[in-house]
């Protein structure tokens, strides 16, 4: 393990990185230095970097390494080791990650990591406003990628598409001027591209906007702003255009406004009230300060536009400086030669020109080793330099390119929604097909209490914040699963609690079997905070938390349990389970939410695919399996959906060599999502 300087209580990151052969450069991946980038701008006396090198590094995955200077890390504590010496529990998630051994916690996942370092950051040095860079309610990059196609694209997408480009690029660079070497763009730039020409969307822009109208007019009264609001001023043939910064604690928020001016102009110089120049005064706009004041009375809110000045919305949050990273890396491989990219991405590079104008971003690029100046000259430059790179892009074809594969929410995308007919004749062809759910019992028959007055109150529900009209139902829920796990599980086992929330069914598993490790994964911290306080109430020891996507825990396990997670998620812990040969306890949610990711396609069995059933009769079943709550006509439709849904389910475990039970939870009224899958591979259940 190779040491440059300690940083006392500093938060210790491990990242993926190692030192290059001449040790004077870092080779790492787009998503280590996006978070470097964090980190230096938020404050890199806070943290402590691990640069750690993967045991298996062939020259695949080295090519997709970018380099950076050593000698900007000079002020910033920073060491290298291998996976061989990092922690175990570190081991078991994808870097980069956070070990936090006091609250017996690890974080994971470039998303997670960035907000805990602006957290932590924020924490350190409240008056920088350093919070304000996660956005509204402290939303961005906050959902999985699995259920937002923002997040998908900044921390999966764009990382291994801009990397691949970087590295075709890189494999031309010797081109000669007369054989341009024509590289194809990847699709997810062009998803990008089209979300800046959307209108930003903000919570309550009717509000926003309202409030910028008092603060132009309340401007334009006053005689020590009035020559600041004259500055931002131009006319435009018959239009005055008015564009106006306010600066913020980080980048800046801005209004343009395009008015209608004819008649207001009567008895103005013609010549210079039209002649469509940036205009610092009265005279040269053509407009008396009386004529001037007629127009912005006028103004309503509706004329005031809020322009998508960063990538999400009208504020910097820490998406911008994700998409930064992996824009220099590609313009720094064209050695800032823009080679055409104008044609293809007006808008990314007007956000780019405008992110090389803020200070702090400048300081925190060059600790990074990044060639700021380079970057900046190219962009601002008045005319871009051509031809140098020898390399011609070209758009792919958008084609095969869907509309929900251009959705960029934070949220994820609108549930599948059937009509009955849709309904009826999915069913009709899963009953010609002779796909028939097959309901068996639980393994404890019908004694699935636990008793829970003997529990210590930290494992009961209620103390984790469920209402009290709701806890006998939880509790009935819990018993079903525990019970479950019970006959599963052997003293020693690991048992994953996947999408655990605030630990109902973790806690309760880790108090009936003290002898086996439980780790509980999630991606929501609001939830693991509860947890952890329930943890420290029953002074647990056998309990590890997760704050991290499903996918980004890869540790080995014994056991997968969860409880009511929600759409594909369910699949993602099927997933998890069967790859791991680990026997499971899974209870579906919310069957309306199954859709294709980037890690799932549907339906998941071979049965199901040689029956030929479509995704879109996958999706209507499970949108008529949502319709199961007690006491509505559709009831036995949906339950008989639902059946069908999750028999694709065990069929895909039992093409993996499991047995498998579909039962449901006793009794019925305790939830109306009430199946549960139980699965051991036929190797355990035989011994």
């Amino acid at each position: 393990m190779m040491l440059n300087s300690g940083t006392g209580m500093a938060v210790t990151l491990y990242l993926e990185g190692r030192l290059s052969s001449d040790g004077d450069c870092i080779e790492l991946p787009l998503s280590s230095c996006a978070l470097l980038l964090v980190t230096n701008y938020a404050g890199p006396s806070s943290f402590h970097l691990v640069f750690v090198k993967p045991d298996k590094l062939n020259l695949e995955a080295s090519s997709k390494y970018v380099s950076i200077s050593k000698t900007g890390l000079a002020s910033t504590g920073y060491e290298f080791t291998n996976t061989a010496s990092l922690p175990e529990l570190i081991t078991n998630v994808v870097l980069p990650a956070v070990l936090d051994s006091a609250a017996n916690m690890v974080r994971s996942g470039l998303c997670v990591i960035i907000r805990h370092v602006i957290k932590v950051a924020h924490s350190a040095a409240p008056d920088q406003g350093l919070i304000d860079l996660l956005g509204f309610r402290q939303g961005s990059l906050r959902m999985c990628a699995e259920v937002s196609g923002w997040t998908k694209l900044c921390e999966v997408e764009l990382p291994n598409s801009v990397t691949q480009l970087v590295h075709n690029v890189k494999a031309h660079s010797g081109q000669k001027k007369d054989d341009a070497a024509v590289v194809e763009l990847p699709a997810d730039l062009l998803k990008l591209e089209a979300h800046y020409e959307k209108p930003p969307k903000i919570h309550n822009d009717d509000r926003q906007r309202r409030q910028e109208l008092s603060r132009l007019k309340a401007d334009f009264s006053d005689a020590e702003n009035h020559t600041d609001v004259l500055q931002s001023v131009r006319v435009d043939g018959s239009h005055l255009v008015l564009e106006r910064k306010t600066e913020l604690s980080h980048g800046w928020r801005k209004i343009c406004v395009r008015k209608e001016i004819n008649g207001v102009c009567k008895g103005a110089d013609e010549t210079a009230g039209m002649a469509g120049l940036s205009l610092q005064d009265e005279s040269r706009i053509g407009m008396s300060r009386e004529q001037m004041n007629t127009v912005v009375q006028k103004l309503t809110y509706l004329d005031i536009k809020l322009v998508h000045l960063y990538s999400e919305g009208v504020e910097m949050t820490i998406a911008d400086f994700c998409l930064f990273s992996y824009l220099y890396f590609l313009l720094e491989a064209l050695q800032f030669d823009l080679c055409g990219l104008e044609d293809h991405f007006p808008r990314i590079l007007t956000w780019l020109r405008h992110m090389v104008t803020l200070p702090r971003l400048e300081s925190a690029s060059t600790l990074c080793g990044f060639e700021f100046e380079k970057l900046k000259t190219a962009l601002l430059a008045d005319g871009a330099k051509q031809g140098e790179r020898r390399v011609r892009f070209t758009k792919p074809s958008m084609q095969e390119i869907t509309e929900d594969d251009m959705e960029l929410s934070r949220r994820c995308r609108t549930k599948h929604k059937a009509l009955k007919p849709e309904v009826i004749d999915a069913l009709s062809k899963m009953k010609d097909c002779g796909i028939e759910p097959t309901v068996g019992l639980h393994p404890c028959g019908t004694n699935v209490s636990l008793k829970w007055d003997t529990f210590p109150d930290c494992v009961n529900p209620k103390e984790g914040k469920v209402p009290a009209k709701r806890v006998e139902r939880k509790c009935q829920q819990l018993e079903n699963l525990v019970t479950a796990v019970q006959e599963v599980a052997r003293p020693g086992n690991t048992i994953v609690d996947f999408c655990s929330g605030g630990g109902h069914l973790g806690i309760a598993i880790a108090h009936v079997l003290p002898q086996c490790k439980i780790y509980l994964v999630e991606n929501k911290e609001e939830s693991l905070a509860k947890a952890q306080s329930r943890m420290a109430q029953m002074n647990s020891k056998n309990i590890v938390l997760y704050q991290c996507n499903m996918d980004y825990f890869v540790g080995t396990f014994d056991v997968g349990v969860c409880l009511h997670a929600c759409g594909s998620a369910t699949d993602m812990v099927l997933h998890q389970c069967l790859s791991n040969h680990a026997a499971f306890v899974i209870c579906p949610c919310c069957y309306g939410g199954i859709q294709r990711t980037h890690l799932l396609d549907y339906p998941r069995s071979r049965m199901y695919q040689d029956k030929n059933v479509s995704y879109t009769e996958f999706l209507t079943l499970g949108h008529a399996a949502d319709q199961t709550e007690f006491n509505i006509a559709l009831e036995q439709q949906g339950r008989q959906c639902m059946n069908l849904v999750d028999s694709d389910r065990a069929e895909l475990a039992r093409e993996a060599g499991y047995s498998v039970t579909l039962t449901s939870l006793q009794p019925l009224t305790c939830s109306p999502k009430n199946n549960l899958l139980i699965g051991q591979k036929h190797c355990v259940a035989s011994s």
